[in-house]
């Protein structure tokens, strides 16, 4: 086979593996209801230059991956595949990626083990079926540091690498903002400094990359200033110190949140990527240097999100991308010296394994016996009391989901010291497993306790003539499910967002308007003597204001 029929077999493998129940279950609040709303005003508005969430400009971020969610609802509809099959698209291709690069480095046998890897563990495979920005985000920071990894090398065509590597960092600052360009170029200056005794300072591999960037950059960000002057740039680099200077939006967690998080989620290929980090004396000077050049990204990220003070799960998926190649060198090195893989890491595999079995089946199982929740004198929590209480009809098969994990664990502890590749290669595709079944099995049933009574409120007011907007609690939901038109927006009616909702409560309006609120936030808003309540159900409740 050769390596262009491979990569194409790779690209559909993976497309067949990321695609279906896609839309099994809807967006979540908030970052992909923000995105697919973004793509949705998009087309309803005809203005593809300037992002925006309720009809005002969004400058938290630039429009690339909104441009691709367009697109896909241009073919599939506006709905939840259409949000996230962009996303099943790139994680098609970051596979090939993987494949193309392990090949070039150490043969087709380890870009294979890269990718296997990558699509077998949780986080990533997830990321792969979601509606947000990062995989996208991702993949360009990840050919950008690779293709300049190559330029420093000069092995061959050193400035066509740095031409590649300036492009795709200037479409990662087109996806999410100048931090794209941040990484990319921290990450090779440590990298360079780790180097530094067997090359120069690259300094004119940082310039034309850095023209490149701003060159790409600007067919956006050149356009928007020259028809908007530079409020979009100022407000999304005021946006980005908030980030590391301040926990936004209540996701201010502790120094170690990322490390966990990537430890326990990335099952199993952070177990296997401890066996990495250390070198070989089996490692040519390229594997070396690579290997070095990828726990340098790693560890970038890692760090850099670890100190920004705002820290949310997606934030360090980043880092999944060269952790997959630790893990594969490994594996790799082991099957090419004839070593044993340690007791240590089978134990390793066998412990979160059994932790992640567990979690996999005692959240459903909790879920389908909420009475006996309801009945703890610890569980008190007013939403989540009246979430439990609704009426979602379990089949008694979802906890069943858990057993591809505990298959695949059990079937490399049994295997992975004599026949380590078959034993991953398992492992892997259990992983998978789980999550194509818990995605159409579980997922759903779940969200209809964490949003869903809002969201079932929100579809049954599609087509009316009326306001909505949630009281006390931030989200986008309102805006996408209940599909609301440009006129009743705020800049409809010449207001801020700050001035939109006490506008709705009290001013003389054209038509009804709907209010939701969470049951422990409700207090004040039962008290307001324009607001009628509707209904009371799913942890929400359901006001309405008609004196128009």
């Amino acid at each position: 086979m050769t390596d262009r029929t491979l990569r194409l077999v790779v690209f559909v493998a993976a497309l067949l593996l990321y695609v279906p129940f896609l839309g099994s279950v809807r967006l979540f609040d908030w970052d992909e209801i923000n995105f697919a709303e973004c793509a949705r005003e998009m087309i309803l508005t005809g203005d593809y230059l300037h992002p925006r969430i309720d009809f005002l400009e969004f400058h938290e971020k630039p429009p690339l991956f909104i441009w691709m969610q367009v697109v896909s609802m241009k073919i599939f509809g506006i709905n939840e595949f259409a949000a996230r099959f962009p996303n099943a698209l790139i994680g098609a291709i970051t596979a090939v990626v993987m494949v193309t690069i392990g090949t070039y480095v150490n043969g087709r046998r380890f870009g294979l083990i890269w990718a296997v890897l990558y699509a077998g563990s949780l986080l990533p495979h997830f990321y792969a079926r979601s509606g947000i920005i990062d995989p996208l985000f991702n993949l360009f920071i990840a050919l950008s540091f690779w293709w300049h990894v190559r330029a420093v090398q000069g092995r061959e065509r050193r400035w066509h690498m740095n031409v590649l590597s300036g492009i795709a960092a200037g479409l990662a600052v087109l996806t999410k903002g100048p931090v794209g360009w941040g990484l990319v170029g921290l990450a090779g200056l440590v990298w360079w400094i780790i180097e530094r005794k067997q090359r120069s300072f690259p300094f004119a591999d940082f310039v034309v990359m850095t023209v490149m960037m701003v060159g790409v950059a600007s067919l956006w960000y050149g356009v928007d200033l020259v028809v908007n002057g530079p409020r979009f740039l100022g407000e999304n680099m005021a946006y980005q110190v908030r980030l590391l200077t301040t926990g936004d939006a209540g996701h201010e967690q502790p120094f170690w949140y990322h490390p966990v998080v990537v430890l326990v989620g990335c099952f199993p290929l952070s177990i296997y990527a401890l066996g990495g980090f250390r070198s070989s004396s089996s490692e040519t000077t390229q594997e070396q240097s690579v290997r070095r050049a990828m726990i340098v990204l790693f560890s970038v990220v890692l760090v850099v999100f670890s100190l920004v003070k705002t820290k949310i799960v997606h934030y360090s998926s980043m880092t999944y991308f060269p952790l997959a190649y630790i893990a594969a060198t490994a594996i790799e090195r082991r099957l090419r010296e004839g070593r044993v893989v340690s007791r240590l890491q089978v134990t390793g595999v066998a412990i979160l394994g059994t932790v992640w079995t567990a979690l996999a089946a005692a959240v459903p199982l909790l879920f389908m016996n909420s009475d006996k929740l309801l009945q703890l004198p610890t569980f008190r929590d007013v939403f989540l009391r009246s979430s439990l209480q609704q009426h979602v009809v379990w089949t008694g098969l979802e906890p069943w989901s858990a057993v591809w994990i505990a298959v695949g664990v059990v079937v490399y502890i049994i295997l992975a010291r004599r026949r380590e590749l078959v034993a991953t290669v398992v492992l892997a595709a259990s992983t998978a497993a789980f999550i194509s079944t818990f995605l159409p099995l579980v997922a759903p049933r779940i969200e209809r306790y964490t949003q869903g009574a809002a969201l079932e409120f929100y579809e049954s007011l599609i087509g009316k003539d009326v306001y909505v907007k949630p009281l006390t609690f931030k989200s986008y939901a309102h805006l996408f499910y209940s599909r609301k038109p440009f006129e009743r927006s705020p800049q409809a009616k010449g207001l801020t967002v700050d001035e939109y909702e006490p506008w709705l409560l009290t001013a003389k309006l054209d038509a009804p308007a709907y209010f939701v609120a969470r049951v422990n936030d409700a207090e004040r808003w039962r008290a307001e003597p324009q607001l009628q309540v509707l209904r009371e159900h799913g942890g929400f409740i359901f006001f309405v204001r008609r004196d128009n």
